[in-house]
């Protein structure tokens, strides 16, 4: 699962700076490495308990269909190139599980997660266009055109190491508070964030090109102003303890930017991906309940 967030997720924190051309796709993946780790180890203990309190009652054998299903759809989706959510995969594998096992689901939970996934591509939106609207006039006075490149280069890729950090504390998190609600101890979230990189590594460069050159044209403001405002969004998600999808946050920021700046915006592809936010979570639970219910 790890490595499937990894060719998948990555992409949605990086895929700005790689897609406009300002960090390549290795230093892209080493700054995934880096930041994740600090995500997963430093800010992801809310969305962890939120996401093992889901499947409190399931064996060992039990969460790994979970988490083998949730892997499936999201592999699926990285070999058509398209970024999916994780997180709705997981959550999904989590309810098709319990269903097939007669659990309790809180649906309230359920239902409080869902509505997060909503207003999350929204939020992203509002925020970028925010930060547009206050950092282009500020670019503007800076006269100098190599203080303005190394200006931007650098604001990017903040804004992306704020997004990685996000990736590590949101989506891998969903996969360790799994592993805790087993009560798996030791390093296992330095593995975790390892295989996570590894996964980018290998896996990612097409979704990537997807999220930073297909949706809607971006330089070098538009990718800081949609980065950094997914960042936020998904940062405040973390903040409350609720498990969303930075893949939503990142699409909703550059989609919407392109629309309020009057840009070209694939609305074709992004009616794709939206379908794929539909069919993943479907997906992902129906396995887990045919896994559970036939093998376990």
């Amino acid at each position: 699962m790890a490595w499937a967030i990894g060719a998948n997720d990555s992409a949605k924190a990086v895929g700005t700076a790689v897609g406009s051309g300002i960090i390549g796709f290795k230093r892209a993946v080493l700054l995934i490495g880096i930041f994740t780790t600090l995500g997963v180890i430093i800010g992801g203990s809310s969305v962890s308990g939120t996401v093992s309190g889901l499947a409190e009652g399931m064996s060992a054998v039990e969460v790994g269909f979970v988490l083998f299903s949730a892997a499936s759809a999201v592999t699926l989706a990285s070999l058509w190139g398209r970024p999916i959510s994780t997180t709705q995969s997981i959550i999904g594998g989590l309810v098709g599980a319990s269903l097939a096992l007669g659990l309790p689901i809180d649906w309230w939970t359920v239902g409080e997660i869902a509505s997060a996934w909503v207003l999350s591509p929204i939020v992203a939106a509002l925020f970028a266009v925010a930060l547009y609207r206050l950092y282009k006039p500020v670019v503007r006075r800076i006269k100098c055109l190599r203080n303005l490149e190394l200006t931007q280069k650098w604001l990017v890729f903040t804004a992306s190491a704020f997004s990685a950090f996000n990736l590590g504390a949101n989506e891998l998190s969903n996969v360790a508070g799994l592993m805790e609600g087993l009560g798996v101890n030791g390093p296992f979230k330095l593995f975790l964030a390892l295989t996570l990189t590894m996964g980018a590594l290998t896996f990612s460069y097409e979704v990537m090109m997807t999220v930073g050159r297909d949706i809607s044209p971006l330089g070098p403001t538009s990718a800081f102003s949609s980065q950094f405002g997914a960042s936020l969004a998904v940062s405040a998600a973390n903040l409350i303890g609720l498990p969303v999808s930075s893949g939503q946050a990142i699409v909703g920021a550059i989609g919407g930017l392109g629309l309020y700046k009057g840009e070209h915006v694939n609305i074709k592809l992004l009616i794709g991906i939206v379908k794929g936010w539909v069919i993943a979570p479907v997906f992902a639970g129906t396995i887990a309940y045919l896994l559970i219910t036939f093998l376990a």
